[in-house]
């Protein structure tokens, strides 16, 4: 058994808006694998977070209180920003 249900995180990762589709599906096909387990578990953790939270981390610059959120967060904003090859 695999720890972490993949089907039930990327259906998790379908958002009503589609700047966070457009976001967060991405990151969770291209980058999820290569995550350590606490930043899995914490890139799950912003998943349960509301849409509204979510837009306003990514898009207007709003910070999360919970410091690991705010960091994967940050660091989905930066590989958003790499050039793909």
């Amino acid at each position: 058994m695999e720890k972490y249900n993949k089907l039930r995180i990327e259906w998790d990762c379908r958002r009503g808006m589609l700047e966070l589709d457009n976001i967060i599906m991405p990151f969770y096909k291209q980058h999820f694998e290569q995550l350590s387990d606490n930043q899995k578990d914490v890139f799950i953790r912003l998943l349960a977070c509301t849409d509204l939270q979510l837009f306003s981390w990514f898009f207007n610059r709003g910070k999360s209180e919970d410091i690991e959120i705010q960091n994967i967060v940050e660091y989905i904003q930066i590989i958003q920003k790499m050039p793909t090859t």
